[in-house]
């Protein structure tokens, strides 16, 4: 019976695959973007559905970015990269009425998960729900800055969320997205990061920037998403034309950084890996048929199929990456993961080159580790 299942799963996934190609290769085309200064980096990013025009093909480059767009938009790009690397939970200060909504959800445990892999445990700081918090008090027409008294009932509403995004607001949100890369790169330990982000918070840090103190902005100056000098006019509206040039850049970072990850030896090579296997493990847990082929080749969804035990997200613990003895470009990962109280299973994976995955590899084949 579980071989009728996985078979039938994977021509199912054959024949997604060969629809996305197709859609994939015929880039959304938008009739009011011609001679528009954006244009490469918009259809770019519609030709993979991160951004979306209406019926009518038009896009509105002109027009303001809306809160909501914008966090949606940046889930895309995370997602086309990485893949969604946790399950999306109901966050009660969301306006249940904002019907894009569980994009925003799917961001917050997206950013949750990934600094949990950089810190490796479980911490008390968590980057999406002090984005959006500092989102509601800017919405509240207040300074995006650590109050004296945190509103424990605070609620982002639907209006809020439709409204246009200031520069500021769009350095706030890339900052939250950008932690793992903050605290990386800062070189602090894992049990300080909620008092080194605090610092931004409290605006003890310092701004590069004349125009504002805030120093959200001067923290990913480095990650080049703004043309800015020395002026960021940080309460000037970001059109749909300009965010969709900074997730152009910021798409061509996360490529970057997952090819270069995993080309590193040690500590970023078993971080990236573990990413990567929490996205694989996911996609295959929920039969994302959109993500498998992105991780998977074929002969490796077959033998995933014959494991006694499918490896769920939320039992995989640990991660180790070695080379392959015969062939150094391909690389063995082992993962251990735990069920009930005290069982645990270990499953290897092979990962061979392949140019068509944005992680540079896919998994090639898999196997139980007996014990």
């Amino acid at each position: 019976m579980r071989k009728h299942i996985v078979i039938g799963i994977l021509m199912v996934v054959l024949l997604a695959q060969s629809m996305f190609v197709g859609n994939a290769s015929a880039a959304t085309v938008f009739t009011d973007i011609n001679g528009h200064w954006a244009k490469s980096s918009i259809q770019e990013l519609a030709s993979i559905g991160i951004v979306k025009g209406n019926a009518k093909q038009l896009f509105y480059p002109n027009s303001p970015i809306s809160r909501g767009e914008a966090i949606a938009m940046m889930n895309r790009v995370y997602e086309y990269v990485y893949g969604p690397i946790a399950k999306p939970a109901r966050k009660p200060n969301i306006d249940y009425r904002y019907h894009p909504r569980w994009e925003i959800e799917q961001l917050l445990t997206n950013m949750s998960a990934q600094l949990q892999i950089e810190r490796g445990i479980t911490g008390d700081y968590d980057p999406g729900d002090r984005m959006l918090y500092y989102l509601y008090l800017s919405s509240q027409g207040q300074l995006i800055k650590k109050p004296e008294k945190q509103n424990q009932d605070w609620w982002l509403s639907a209006s809020a969320l439709q409204q246009p995004m200031s520069r500021e607001e769009a350095s706030v949100i890339l900052f939250h997205m950008l932690t793992p890369q903050i605290y990386r790169s800062a070189n602090i330990r894992p049990q300080d990061a909620a008092s080194f982000f605090t610092s931004y918070y409290e605006w003890k840090q310092d701004s590069y920037y004349r125009d504002t103190y805030s120093p959200y902005a001067t923290a990913i100056r480095g990650f080049n998403l703004f043309a800015s000098q020395s002026a960021f006019q940080p309460e000037k509206a970001l059109t749909r034309a300009e965010y969709a040039v900074v997730m152009k850049r910021l798409l061509d970072y996360y490529k970057t950084q997952a090819l270069l990850q995993f080309e590193a030896k040690g500590n970023p090579q078993q971080k990236v890996a573990t990413t990567f296997l929490r996205a694989a493990n996911l996609a295959f847990e929920t039969k994302n048929q959109a993500k498998l082929l992105k991780f998977y080749t074929p002969a490796a969804l077959t033998s995933m199929g014959k494991l006694q035990r499918v490896p769920a997200i939320e039992e995989l613990v640990n991660v180790s990456v070695k080379s392959d003895d015969t062939d150094a470009r391909k690389l063995w990962l082992t993962a251990e993961y735990k069920y009930g109280l005290n069982g645990s299973y270990q499953v290897e994976y092979r990962l061979d080159p392949d140019p068509t995955s944005t992680y540079g590899r896919k998994i090639a084949a898999v196997g139980a580790v007996q014990k």
